[in-house]
């Protein structure tokens, strides 16, 4: 026997194509379910549903601060999506909030699934 070559296959490593698919097709399908469920919780705008006037745009779907896509990079699906730190807003509301002009604030630790308000930060 050649002592130079093992005994054990080594196999080759799954091709990056297939796992970046595999991988989007399981986030798209827990995207689909958070933005459905914070569809239903907020409708059109989380801010108009509480009184607040000013409303423009589209509505669209948004990650809060701390929360944001661009920080849970690399973190699996369930925790980058979440119903507790995302939620419906129309583009107005959501462009004020990515430049850190509203705060959402939290009132349980249910986060943006229980009570929530809206704070303007001041410049």
């Amino acid at each position: 026997m050649d002592m130079t070559s093992s005994a054990y296959a080594c196999p080759k490593p799954e091709p990056r194509k297939r796992t970046k698919g595999r991988k989007g097709r399981e986030e798209s399908k827990v995207k689909r379910v958070v933005r459905a469920a914070c569809v239903e919780r907020d409708g059109y705008c989380l801010v108009l549903k509480l009184d607040l006037p000013g409303c423009g745009g589209p509505s669209e779907w948004a990650h809060f601060a701390g929360h944001r896509r661009s920080e849970t990079r690399g973190m699996a699906p369930e925790r980058r999506h979440d119903t507790r730190f995302s939620g419906m807003l129309c583009r107005r509301h959501h462009k004020a909030e990515e430049a850190n002009r509203f705060r959402v604030v939290y009132h349980t630790a249910k986060y943006a699934d229980g009570p929530v308000s809206w704070e303007q930060v001041a410049a």
